[in-house]
Parts: C-alpha cells; sequence; structure tokens
C-alpha cells in the first residue's frame, strides 16, 4: 500500500471518528443556553386553568375544575392526559424565528383577520393569546402575533397542529375499558395505560387510563 493511499485512509477515518464524537457522544445543549429572544410565553404548565383553541372550524373551550378538565359549552368531563401532556408544549410557548420587530403590515403574513388562535388563561385571570397567520412559503410553520404588540413570529407546525386538533378532535374522556369477570367474580379492566409524555402522575380523581372512573354523585 503507498504512502498516499494510507494517508487517504487515515484521514477519512478521522473524519468518521469525528461524526462518531459529534453524532453520540457530544454532551446535550444546556437549556439555559436557548435564546431568550425567541421566547413568547413560559407559563407554569398546572396553574393554567382554561385553553380557548379557535381554528375555521370553530371553537374548543376547555376548562379545569381542579382536579379535572372539562369542555364547553359541551360541559362533559375531558382526556386530562391529553390536555396535560400538549399543556407542555403550549405552556412554553417559543418562535422557531423572530421575523420582525415594529412590525405594522399584518395582512401579508395573513395575521390581520386570523381565523386560528391558541388562549391560555393563568390563575389571575390573564390571557396569554397567540394569533396564527398563513403558512410560510419557505420555511417549515406559520406566522403568528400575540395580539397587543407588533412582534411578527414564526413558529413551528407542531404547535398549530396541536391548536387545530383540540377543535377538530375534541379532547373527550376515553370511553372506559370494559371489564372481564376473573373466575373469582371479580371483575378486572380489560386494558391499562399510561399517562401520556409529561403527564406526570395523576391528582386525585383523574381516572387511570384503561380503569372505569368512579361516577361522580
Amino acid at each position: 500500500m503507498s504512502f498516499r493511499t494510507t494517508s487517504v485512509l487515515i484521514a477519512i477515518l478521522a473524519v468518521l471518528a469525528a461524526g462518531v464524537y459529534f453524532l453520540e457522544y457530544r454532551p446535550n445543549p444546556d437549556p439555559s443556553s436557548l435564546d431568550p429572544k425567541l421566547q413568547i410565553w413560559k407559563l407554569e404548565r398546572d396553574s393554567i386553568w382554561r385553553v380557548i383553541a379557535r381554528s375555521p372550524e370553530g371553537e374548543q373551550v376547555m376548562v379545569k375544575r381542579e382536579p379535572l378538565w372539562y369542555l364547553e359549552p359541551q360541559d362533559v368531563r375531558a382526556d386530562y392526559w391529553r390536555i396535560s401532556g400538549t399543556l407542555v408544549r403550549l405552556s412554553n410557548m417559543r418562535g422557531s424565528k423572530r421575523l420582525r420587530d415594529n412590525n405594522q403590515d399584518w395582512a401579508t403574513y395573513g395575521l390581520d383577520n386570523p381565523k386560528t388562535s391558541l388562549t391560555l388563561t393563568t390563575p389571575d385571570n390573564v390571557d396569554y393569546t397567540l394569533l396564527i397567520g398563513g403558512k410560510s412559503p419557505i420555511d417549515a410553520g406559520y406566522y403568528a402575533r400575540e395580539p397587543d404588540k407588533d412582534t411578527l413570529w414564526l413558529v413551528g407546525s407542531f404547535n398549530v397542529e396541536d391548536i387545530e386538533r383540540f377543535v377538530k378532535e375534541p379532547a373527550l374522556e376515553p370511553t372506559p375499558a370494559p371489564t372481564t369477570p376473573t373466575p373469582g367474580g371479580s371483575a378486572s379492566p380489560g386494558a391499562t395505560g399510561a399517562p401520556a409524555a409529561g403527564g406526570g402522575s395523576a391528582p386525585a380523581g383523574v381516572p387511570t387510563l384503561g380503569v372505569p372512573p368512579t361516577p361522580i354523585p
């Protein structure tokens, strides 16, 4: 093997080794290193007591009556785990890009009369609202703004999908799993489940997934 061939192989191995290091062993970035200028709001998830999701298909309101979530105006119990899991993302709203401050032209971005929006209400009855405009033709995301501010944001498509899904597929409480009689005569749940990611442990009164809830008097 010539010296030149050996040198090329060594160089290739060095590049591969560097790639493995950066992909597998490089430490994850510290959350504190995230650009604070991209933070739209950061709320305590469990303190949010009302969620209002709007889309071209309508509006869905979710209200927390401790410890459970209810849908309004249906006045029925909601899926605690789905709402709590989604609020992990929506309570920590960040823009993927801060496109412009002191923006005055909202019509170009579909924000002069937006049909999609999210409102989160905290215990002090302060509303945090994000208006969603058109989809960016270049970047994967949607234009957005807060109603009382002039910053033009680009937010991730997944945030908008969360909002639209609340309207299109209301977070109704799952139907209890059927029970299966055991040889001893008692009934056992037909299925069990685990909380959604980020949901944590259930507070008192919240049914375990797959287990029939206790009727409310």
